[in-house]
């Protein structure tokens, strides 16, 4: 019986865990979104990588509110994806600086 009961508690944690995931269809409506909100959506064509780590390391809030974000203040908001607000730096001897 204690066996039974263990297996139970143990499937149910493990449904439990996953049942916060976004669906492909919810994450690619918000990278799309996302993308338009960045001015990125011409860059790449497979969305297939960005939409596993959607599925894997986003909850259904976080990819909701991207999808409804209207402006990339909204999108930060969300949690949705990291922005770097300092711009990347040339390499020293690079030759774009001069």
């Amino acid at each position: 019986m204690k066996r039974l009961a263990f297996a139970l508690a143990a499937v149910f944690a493990l449904g439990a865990i996953g049942c916060n995931k976004p669906d492909e269809g919810a994450c690619k409506n918000a990278i799309e979104n996302m993308r338009k909100l960045m001015g990125t959506q011409g860059y790449a064509t497979d969305l297939s990588p960005a939409i596993r780590r959607c599925r894997s390391g986003s909850s259904k809030e976080s990819v909701e509110c991207a999808s409804k974000a209207t402006s990339r203040a909204e999108l930060e908001k969300c949690g949705f994806a990291h922005f770097d607000e300092t711009p990347a730096k040339a390499p020293e001897g690079s030759g774009s600086a001069k």
